[in-house]
């Protein structure tokens, strides 16, 4: 069994690559934590080439989380666009919505909504900056719209 030093310990005999010192290691630990939040969160392009348009949010919100109309970039088609926003990253909000993205990826049920993309971008807020996670399902109406919609009331309501 061999054992491991604990990370950021150097080993017997290890060497820098020529142009690197070990005063990066925070720098390299930030562009690591980057890359694999990207993976994580969908494309990792942010929203640049984020293939859907954000519109409207509906009245109505869940939580910390808005609802927004959207479309397909390609075809046109509706999708709904949930997003959650903070400043910080590590935000107890915004990792339980990291992870609500990891589950809902991988679930498949007619009873919940069909997960068809993610990403993770920061948009700038006037001067500061807001980390928002974007979650794009199948086109769905809040409750409250449709009873408004179909007009019930009384015991239909």
């Amino acid at each position: 069994p061999h054992s491991h030093p604990p990370p950021g310990e150097a080993t017997e005999g290890a060497q820098s690559s020529p142009g690197e010192s070990r005063g990066n290691a925070p720098r390299e630990q930030s562009k690591m934590f980057k890359f694999l939040k990207d993976v994580v969160a969908g494309s990792g392009s942010g929203l640049k080439d984020f293939p859907y348009t954000i519109g409207e949010p509906h009245a109505s919100a869940w939580g910390s989380w808005t609802h927004h109309r959207g479309a397909s970039k390609d075809d046109g088609s509706p999708v709904s666009i949930f997003s959650l926003s903070g400043s910080n990253p590590q935000d107890r909000h915004m990792v339980a919505g990291r992870n609500g993205v990891k589950r809902l990826r991988t679930v498949r049920h007619p009873n919940i909504l069909s997960f068809l993309h993610s990403t993770e971008a920061e948009v700038p807020d006037g001067p500061a900056i807001k980390h928002t996670i974007y979650i794009v399902t199948e086109p769905v109406t809040p409750l409250s719209e449709k009873i408004k919609e179909l007009n019930l009331g009384g015991t239909q309501r």
